[in-house]
């Protein structure tokens, strides 16, 4: 995986690593983020709010199917502007209060947003208007000109008004954070196309201001974001956590960089997949990796789609199976230090008992309801630790090389090649530099199994050699258990070694997915710095994890 930094930090077997003079010895430098915090030795206490969060479920009795499973930290409170604002200056927020008294009885948190999907109807005697529909976010009739003052002076009052709400209203505490929206076009868009560019294109209601009635430019549209970034941060950032989305621009970043790096800010996006939709998209989860996996700040991640791709009345391009995509979107997002994690309620629905429903497909399967709940409890598992390895039950490597996306969604190959999430995805662990590089492949073993999507094919004599965190090794205090996720094929045939210690283990060739595992005493893994090594002896070994646990 190609990094922007160029410097190394020593994560296991300080003395080899001072030998080999530190640069290249792993595959995968720090970020100055990560090395401050690395080198400092003292990790990110994992926040007790981080975990798995359900999304778009039910706003009624069928809501406790999702928010009482035992995995589950908590859910979300949406509400549409229109709702919120039904006269000018006048607000209803009181849904707010009783959903934040529900999740204290239930002992959960939420995260809170006002959409824009449906905007006040008064602001169309105020604002323009054009009859098309910039964006499938927007559910009224005809779309607002935003960048109007009496639109954006109308949306920024009521941020204003609701963070005087939320300074009076109890249960305060069960509020993860504050969802930033823009609100511009529906509720995250923002880019006018072209042709719609001119304000002659729009229509002006009777009694709107004709002054404001101007062209949108990429600067009007920044100037519109700006406001409301920096009214969400006077208003919220002494009462709640805020959630900046991770598409704004870099001049924005800078001019609230220093909040990032404090942790008064926090990142996030709707858009986790398995891997970057395309080039443009890796900045987004760069941001999530520089600043959230060393714990200088947090980040909350929503799937772009459900695991059969359905969002918003569409449906996306799927290259692997619905438990494959659902588990390595997990993975990617664990890898980029997401701490609280959110799941569609329609896949959550599979883990629960099976089923899916949405999108015009059925389905009922035990055996993907054991899939998809393994993916669960794996992300319950991991979630938040990141940062915190002397408390996370474990690290890991899972194995992947590929550096043009697969999901087309109709995205010319050449913008979907890859520069920065090239290669594996890891918690408190990496490859060496001189590790086995080993073959790319996909869509490896059974469709129903969650692990084949990606994974690397090793050769036998190539040596593959796994540093974990020495924070985590040393932390250890009885035993660590080694588990290795291997494609059982008829010429498996291998060893794992580890503090002077051989395991062999080989394969029947059912085709499907195995997991030896052994037990370690902890002086042993800490006698080796922390290093695992894995070499197929004969044929070759299709590889997708190694994972030490604690205990």
């Amino acid at each position: 995986m190609a990094h922007c930094d160029r410097r190394t930090f020593l994560w296991a077997g300080a003395s080899l690593a001072a030998s080999a003079g530190g640069l290249g010895l792993y595959d995968r430098p720090l970020t100055p983020a990560e090395e401050r915090s690395e080198a400092s030795g003292v990790p990110a206490a994992r926040d007790p709010k981080a975990g798995i969060y359900v999304i778009w479920y039910p706003r009624d009795e069928r809501a406790a199917t999702y928010l009482e499973q035992p995995y589950v930290r908590g859910g979300q409170i949406v509400l549409q502007w229109a709702e919120v604002e039904p006269e000018p200056g006048r607000y209803a927020f009181e849904r707010i209060g009783a959903d934040l008294a529900d999740f204290a009885r239930r002992g959960l948190y939420t995260t809170l947003q006002v959409n824009g999907n449906r905007k006040p109807q008064w602001l169309y005697t105020r604002v323009p208007y054009l009859k098309e529909r910039l964006s499938v976010q927007i559910n009224d009739p005809v779309t607002l000109m935003y960048w109007h003052p009496a639109h954006r002076d109308a949306y920024l009052a009521m941020i204003r008004a609701l963070g005087e709400y939320l300074e009076e209203v109890p249960h305060g505490d069960r509020l993860l954070g504050i969802r930033m929206n823009f609100n511009a076009l529906g509720t995250e868009h923002h880019h006018v196309p072209k042709e719609y560019a001119s304000a002659e294109r729009w229509t002006i209601p009777p009694g709107c201001e004709r002054a404001g009635a101007v062209d949108w430019t990429k600067e009007i549209d920044e100037a519109y974001v700006t406001a409301v970034v920096d009214t969400y941060v006077e208003t919220f950032r002494n009462r709640a956590r805020i959630f900046v989305r991770n598409t704004i621009s870099d001049s924005l970043e800078a001019k609230y960089r220093r909040l990032f790096e404090t942790g008064t800010l926090s990142w996030f996006h709707t858009s986790s997949e398995v891997e970057p939709r395309a080039g443009w998209a890796e900045k987004k989860y760069l941001r999530f990796y520089r600043d959230c996996r060393s714990g200088m700040t947090t980040a909350y991640a929503e799937p772009w789609a459900s695991a059969w791709g359905h969002h918003g009345g569409q449906t996306d391009s799927r290259w692997c199976s619905p438990a494959q995509w659902f588990y390595w979107r997990i993975l990617f997002d664990l890898h980029c230090g997401v701490s609280y994690l959110a799941l569609y309620a329609t896949d959550l629905r599979v883990a629960i008992d099976g089923t899916y429903a949405a999108g015009g497909v059925r389905v009922e399967d035990a055996a993907l309801q054991r899939e998809f709940l393994a993916a669960v409890r794996f992300a319950e598992k991991y979630v938040g630790y990141h940062a915190d390895p002397v408390h996370s039950p474990g690290a890991w490597v899972a194995f992947r090389e590929n550096d043009v996306v697969r999901a087309e969604n109709g995205i010319p190959e050449k913008t979907r090649r890859l520069n920065i999430f090239t290669g594996n995805y890891d918690f408190l662990a990496r490859t060496f530099a001189d590790s086995a590089a080993g073959a790319r492949a996909f869509n490896q073993g059974p469709d129903e199994e969650r692990f084949g999507a990606f994974a690397k094919v090793f050769r036998a004599g190539e040596v593959v050699r796994v540093a974990i965190d020495r924070r985590f090794v040393d932390s250890l205090t009885d035993t660590a258990t080694v588990n290795v996720v291997v494609l059982d094929t008829p010429d498996l045939n291998a060893q794992l070694r580890c503090g002077g210690k051989t395991f062999a283990f080989s394969g029947k060739g059912s085709g499907r997915w195995i997991r030896p595992r052994w037990t370690l005493a902890a002086a042993d893994l800490q006698k080796a710095g922390g290093i695992v090594e894995l070499v197929p002896r004969h044929g070759s070994a299709t590889l997708h994890m190694i994972e030490v646990e604690r205990g």
